[in-house]
């Protein structure tokens, strides 16, 4: 009778510990795709600030930089080119999110066409 007590105690315990991980690793992804939506909405925020930017002068080519919600967003643009009468550049922007010992960057990229 000891000897099953013992034994169902092993399997419970060992049934506890794999529940543990299980839950750590869940709430680690979970921290994680906090991290990315934030990276990538700094990265949005910061690229549609930049469009409008450009909207306003297309020679405009200073970089954009802000924090959002503790994250970090920068875009700029690329020289502009001009292909057959049509003008575009191309900006790529890039949110940063550190925290949670955990560092996630998106990068967004579009080409504006005057």
């Amino acid at each position: 009778m000891l000897l099953s007590v013992i034994f169902i105690m092993l399997i419970l315990s060992g049934l506890m510990a794999a529940t543990v991980t299980l839950s750590g690793q869940s709430s680690r992804q979970l921290v994680y795709e906090v991290q990315a939506l934030k990276a990538r909405l700094a990265a949005e925020a910061v690229l549609e600030r930049k469009v409008y930017d450009l909207l306003g002068s297309f020679g405009n080519s200073a970089a954009v930089s802000t924090t959002i919600a503790g994250c970090e967003g920068k875009a700029s643009g690329s020289v502009p080119t001009i292909n057959d009468g049509v003008t575009q550049v191309r900006v790529i922007a890039t949110g940063t999110c550190t925290g949670s010992g955990l560092t996630v960057v998106r990068n967004i990229g579009v080409e504006v066409i005057e």
